[in-house]
């Protein structure tokens, strides 16, 4: 606003030391021009006062829509059904919690360098721990549990709290072994009683636990997976209808089935169907009765690779691959699948031929794999755990030698083995009715 602080005269001549229009000295006017400054200046003042109210917080504004944040790593903890991890996330500071679902994969919102991790199949911890490139364990073994307990191992399982779960096949009953535990204790099954109703078990082979204490069983000889809900001793059969007299088998039977496995998701569960040679695929949601869906095999025993030849042991991995790796027990060998597909590829063992140099396997029964795709396979057999590197069939011998003994450093007939978040390995040695230990290094 422009104010005016001087009459205007017209026509008249004034002196500059007086004002004779207004009569005023000189000092009065000199006080008056100093009012009219700071007038002046306090409106320019609260002019700008009021341009940075506007202009700052809009400027703040455009900038937070810039990709221009300052980073920060940030830990998330993802859960798989088998086991939880810690990844480091690239993440910004105005980044969102993000929760991730087991074998969900976790994406960053829109204000977020968008980062994403596949998490580790549900069953097991192996690929999720992230074991280094110098895979070697300390070769002379611990013993956890041993035959002073009656056991009888067939298959391990580690949670994400290090847990180790184990089958005792011929006592029908799967135990649990908490971290630092002197003693197991029995979560289902009754022990050394068998029998075809919601509690009992009869041989049970396999053993899977999900991250909310869900334990899943793949009871063989009762040809059925069931299913306890946490801290229930109920099973509740989700796949198979027991026992039949047909020598056919639809796709809603089992037939003595040996392993089974998980997807990422918790979606579908893979059964190895022992004498049908196949693998079955159900929803982990299904009942008895539902039919499954033929995944792999022809239903007749081959060493093709369009074919199976007595499965034992299917693991999933979601690295790399994202499929299936199926152990044939009696083609001593193991075939990579993708589901869906109408024929695998072999990645270890020579199909059909047994023996014990570096490329081949006798009667494996156990698979699993690392984050750096890293194979491990249990050699029965062989009693040893070979270890192939990804695209390598040959093997190198990380635990056992070869030859069945009893000492701390052999196995005898191996046939389950699991990993738990440092890496370190137990193993089903079966023959000599115990469970080691083998430390990392």
């Amino acid at each position: 606003m422009k104010r005016t602080i001087f009459s205007k005269i017209h026509a008249v001549h004034i002196p500059q030391s007086i004002d004779s229009d207004i009569n005023e000295t000189q000092p009065t006017q000199s006080t008056r021009l100093r009012v009219c400054i700071r007038s002046k200046l306090t409106w320019l003042i609260f002019t700008i006062v009021i341009i940075a109210i506007i202009t700052i917080p809009t400027a703040i504004i455009l900038t937070k829509k810039e990709n221009v944040v300052e980073t920060n790593l940030t830990t998330i903890m993802m859960t798989t059904g088998e086991g939880s991890t810690t990844l480091m996330l690239t993440t910004t500071e105005s980044s969102s919690t993000t929760t991730a679902k087991p074998g969900s994969t976790a994406t960053k919102n829109s204000s977020t360098t968008t980062t994403t991790t596949t998490a580790a199949e549900p069953d097991s911890t192996t690929e999720e721990a992230g074991s280094s490139c110098n895979s070697s364990w300390n070769t002379t073994g611990i013993t956890l549990l041993s035959s002073s307990t009656e056991l009888s191992c067939t298959r391990l399982f580690v949670d994400s709290n290090d847990t180790l779960y184990g089958v005792d096949k011929d006592r029908h009953y799967v135990w649990k072994l908490s971290k630092n535990a002197e003693s197991a204790e029995i979560v289902a099954g009754v022990y050394n009683s068998e029998g075809d109703d919601s509690v009992k078990l009869q041989y049970p082979e396999d053993v899977h636990v999900d991250r909310y204490g869900t334990i899943y069983v793949l009871d063989t000889n009762n040809q059925r997976v069931q299913k306890f809900i946490n801290g229930t001793t109920h099973g509740i059969t989700i796949a198979g209808v027991g026992e039949t007299e047909s020598d056919e088998y639809s796709l809603k039977e089992l037939c003595y089935p040996r392993g089974f496995a998980f997807d990422p998701t918790y979606t579908f569960m893979y059964i190895a169907d022992r004498c049908v040679d196949r693998v079955l695929r159900f929803l982990t949601n299904s009942t008895s009765g539902t039919d499954g869906v033929l995944v792999a095999g022809t239903e007749e025993p081959d060493n093709t690779n369009e074919a199976l030849n007595g499965p034992w042991s299917v693991w999933y991995s979601s690295w790399k691959y994202n499929g299936l790796f199926i152990v044939n027990n009696d083609g001593h060998s193991v075939i990579r699948w993708t589901p869906g597909a109408t024929s695998g590829t072999f990645v270890a063992g020579l199909p059909g031929i047994s023996c014990s140099n570096s490329t081949c396997l006798f009667e494996p029964t156990d698979v699993k794999t690392d984050a750096n795709l890293n194979m491990y396979v249990l050699d029965q057999g062989n009693h040893r755990v070979q270890m192939f590197r990804d695209n390598s069939n040959v093997g190198v011998t990380v635990i056992g030698n070869g030859v069945a003994g009893n000492s701390s450093m052999q196995l005898d007939s191996p046939r389950g083995m699991a990993f738990d978040s440092k890496m370190n390995m137990y193993v089903c040695d079966t023959g000599n009715g115990r469970v080691q230990k083998f430390l990392k290094l």
